[in-house]
């Protein structure tokens, strides 16, 4: 959506004005607006106040994001000159021309933007929708693990069951099994005579 301000006779050089419209030309409003505001010269005020209107007529257009406008077109057209004489020696007189202006500056919302703006916030929504669900799974097994105390004590315990489970099981069967290691038997050397 295109918004647009215009000046007509403005009181100000068109030569001198179009050095400070090409510094805004193409660049987000934003930036354009930052970079007048900082620009000491006569046509920086003068064209601040233009784009400033442009960007106010974008918002009465409902153009929902000002931030995503950009200064797409900006021309700068001669006006009448009026003519002024000061008198000088001899009877002579000299003409004093005073130009004007016809500013124009067109804002222009930025579809590009918009889009990746919008791609941006779905991702954004996505990512916390994902940490959202880990967070509740997370919070599912804390529970268990906290009751267990320990992965260790736990399999102990389970071994320990085990082994209850197979004697019982040998001894039915009468048989015995020995899971401890076998001691060695000690040999003694002789002792020697001194």
């Amino acid at each position: 959506m295109e918004a647009s301000a215009t000046l007509k006779f403005g009181r100000i050089s068109p030569q001198k004005t179009r050095l400070v419209a090409d510094l805004i030309r193409g660049k987000k409003a934003d930036d354009a607006v930052k970079i007048l505001s900082f620009t000491q010269k006569k046509g920086a005020r003068v064209l601040l106040k233009i784009l400033k209107s442009a960007i106010a007529n974008a918002e009465v257009k409902n153009v929902e994001d000002t931030e995503l406008l950009d200064v797409s077109r900006v021309w700068v057209g001669q006006g009448p000159v009026t003519r002024r004489y000061k008198p000088r020696a001899r009877g002579r007189a000299d003409v004093l021309r005073r130009p004007t202006s016809h500013i124009t500056v067109v804002v222009k919302e930025d579809i590009e933007a918009k889009e990746e703006a919008a791609v941006k916030l779905a991702e954004l929504e996505a990512k916390k929708a994902r940490k959202k669900a880990a967070k509740k799974k997370a919070a599912g097994k804390k529970p268990k693990a906290a009751a267990s105390k320990g992965g260790k004590e736990e399999k102990k315990k389970e071994d320990a069951a085990d082994k209850g489970k197979a004697e019982a099981k040998d001894k039915k069967a009468g048989t015995k099994t020995n899971k401890e290691p076998k001691a060695k038997a000690k040999t003694s050397k002789p002792e020697k005579d001194k």
